[in-house]
């Protein structure tokens, strides 16, 4: 394992056998965006790391404190460092595969649309996660993290707003 990897998993408190729960940290932090952790993205978060990850009995109770209590700002950004290094690979097959990632994105923005009041609309993301799954997307280098929030505005706005001052067909 790369030694700035290495290093930083262990100041995190993640041991060779629980890294995987790292790929749990943006759902979280998506979820405590609006500053308070819901019964439904409890249930969800839990869903997704019992049924895809299969996390070993320490990440699972890593990821009870998060739900907790959220892991403050500079926990998240080297967590999220850590994650994208999971990913990368020198030599052989990396221990996070890029497509986990972009799956990553789409697992946070369901949290995000996970409220007690509306299940899955999109117009249910507040700006706080809104600007949680931009963040996301950055720090994984993955796609804009447009989400459904956001598209179904840019598409109320119209086709100007879709074609960025593009001109719209007549």
């Amino acid at each position: 394992m790369h030694e700035e990897l290495k290093k930083s998993l262990d100041g995190l408190g993640i041991t060779p056998g629980n890294y995987r729960v790292l790929m749990m940290l943006p759902l979280v932090y998506v979820a405590w965006a609006d500053g308070k952790m819901e019964e439904v993205e409890i249930a969800r978060i839990d869903d997704i790391a019992r049924q895809k990850l299969y996390l070993e009995l320490s990440g699972l109770e890593m990821l009870d404190q998060w739900l907790r209590k959220p892991p403050d700002e500079k926990y998240f950004q080297e967590g999220m460092k850590s994650l994208f290094l999971l990913a990368q690979t020198e030599e052989g097959d990396p221990l996070i595969h890029a497509d986990e990632l972009g799956d990553l994105l789409n697992h946070a923005e369901a949290i995000a649309r996970a409220t007690a009041n509306e299940m899955d609309v999109a117009t249910a993301v507040t700006p706080e996660e809104e600007d949680a799954l931009h963040e996301i997307a950055e720090v994984l280098q993955l796609d804009n993290g447009v989400s459904w929030r956001e598209l179904l505005d840019e598409l109320d706005a119209g086709p100007k707003s879709i074609l960025a001052g593009r001109r719209a067909p007549k």
